[in-house]
């Protein structure tokens, strides 16, 4: 990111969170620098013929979706070229134009490549529309959504056919990065998580480069209405239903968790160009589409049942799920719900150990809702149904420590006092080494009897 555009961020920043706000978070990119250092590599040709000449991947077809609309030639091409160099070779690319003009239209004729599909709409019906006429066309097993200015690495297919292997999951998502307008220059990775759902509900962190199970995408379609966040909207759709199915008891394959229906291949594999009036260069071009993502988290909410506002978070194109009264109270899914621990203005246990409070963390992850594997017995609440395992864990009675999420991050201390026992073993570095055994041990069994945990960062608890 250019400085010019590191200025423009900090005061769009400052006007909507204050002063305070702004000098914390461009402190944090002068201080944290996360991965000014990457560059992108692409596979050699070595790599890329022994991809082509792999013969133990299943025999999966792909169908990369684009809705077009006057795109220019030099992005057209670059897309194209992009998915005939693909190492893994069963695909169709189907072109859905929208555009007035022929300028789509005479791009593509340019190629004799079959594996090319090109539909000319009667009329340019947005995003959403021109995507469905391209599901109506899709005669693959899994469709891509790639936009119309940008880039398919040359070993996306394969990574993502080698990942889906037999198990066939409903959606699969990888790493990506962006690109300059001349698709020379990358920069900005995305390192993603694998599937954690509480983080999807605050952000589209999924993103690019997304293949989604055919029928459930014929099913589900792409809405209109939430043009702008119409991927957000789809994969909170496919979530929901996987919930719902899990809610029932029923399961995608074979007993499996729901979050083994999503899987991610931590790799970059799609480059998001960037011009002026792209999103990824300019958020403040697309204020639209965080109102569509609200929207959507709006609608997802309202298909769980769960009784609950969905806010604008700080950062822009992120949001919140306040839930109205206990979060536990509507999320039967929730073993506990926890929060930070902070010492010395820095995060003291988890994921997040030493990082200054005052950061919001690569990505902002520090200051959203998410799902871990490890909170801390100092600020914690368990669900109902878990007490018991608590307890027998533990081996002392059940008490909350969970700090009210109105003490936020100004460093307030939690008025709601610790039972003694922590209090003891807080005492000592013997003691604390206890607490952080009894931490993983309890959590650990919390995940394994069914629940997951929940991280909720305007809980702070100051020791």
């Amino acid at each position: 990111m250019s400085i010019a555009q590191n200025i423009k961020k900090t005061i769009n920043y400052s006007r909507k969170n204050g002063y305070g706000e702004a000098f914390c978070a461009a402190w944090e990119r002068v201080t944290a620098k996360y991965y000014a250092d990457y560059a992108y590599i692409p596979p050699s040709q070595e790599t890329l013929a022994a991809q082509a000449a792999d013969k133990s991947l299943p025999d999966i077809k792909f169908s990369i979706l684009v809705p077009a609309f006057e795109t220019q030639e030099i992005y057209m091409r670059a897309l194209i070229d992009s998915c005939i160099a693909q190492s893994y070779a069963n695909w169709e690319l189907i072109i859905a134009d929208g555009s007035t003009t022929d300028i789509v239209e005479k791009t593509v004729s340019g190629y004799t490549e079959g594996r090319i599909r090109y539909i000319r709409l009667g009329e340019n019906g947005g995003i959403a529309d021109n995507t469905n006429s391209a599901i109506e066309h899709a005669t693959g097993d899994y469709c891509g959504l790639l936009d119309h200015d940008d880039i398919l690495t040359a070993d996306a297919l394969y990574e993502m056919a080698r990942v889906i292997g037999t198990e066939r999951p409903m959606l699969v998502y990888s790493d990506e990065d962006k690109c300059d307008s001349e698709g020379q220059k990358f920069y900005e990775p995305h390192f993603k998580q694998d599937f954690n759902l509480d983080l999807i509900l605050t952000n589209n962190y999924i993103c690019h480069f997304l293949v989604v199970d055919t029928e459930m995408l014929k099913k589900l379609r792409i809405r209109k209405e939430y043009d702008g966040s119409q991927d957000f909207d789809l994969i909170l759709r496919v979530v929901s239903s996987l919930l719902l199915k899990e809610r029932e008891g029923q399961s995608w394959a074979d007993g499996k968790r729901m979050e083994d229906a999503i899987l991610h291949v931590p790799k970059v594999l799609y480059h998001w160009r960037c011009h002026r009036n792209s999103t990824a260069d300019n958020p403040q071009s697309k204020m639209y589409a965080y109102e569509a993502g609200k929207k959507a988290l709006i609608d997802f909410t309202d298909r769980m049942g769960w009784k609950a506002d969905v806010r604008h978070n700080k950062h822009l194109g992120f949001y919140r799920i306040v839930y109205r009264n206990d979060v536990l109270m509507h999320r039967p899914d929730l073993a506990a719900v926890g929060g930070y621990i902070v010492k010395r203005g820095k995060i003291a246990s988890g994921i997040y150990r030493g990082q200054p409070i005052i950061y919001a963390g690569y990505m902002n992850r520090m200051d959203l809702y998410q799902d871990v594997t490890v909170l801390d017995l100092r600020n914690m609440e368990v669900g109902k149904a878990f007490r018991e395992l608590y307890e027998e864990v533990t081996g002392h009675p059940y008490e909350s420590t969970l700090a009210p999420s109105d003490y936020n991050r100004s460093g307030v201390s939690a008025k709601k006092e610790l039972p003694q026992w922590i209090k003891e073993l807080d005492k000592t570095a013997e003691g604390r080494k206890r607490l952080d055994k009894l931490n993983v041990q309890l959590s650990k069994q919390l995940f394994a009897a069914g629940g997951r945990l929940l991280l909720d960062p305007e809980c702070v608890r100051k020791m």
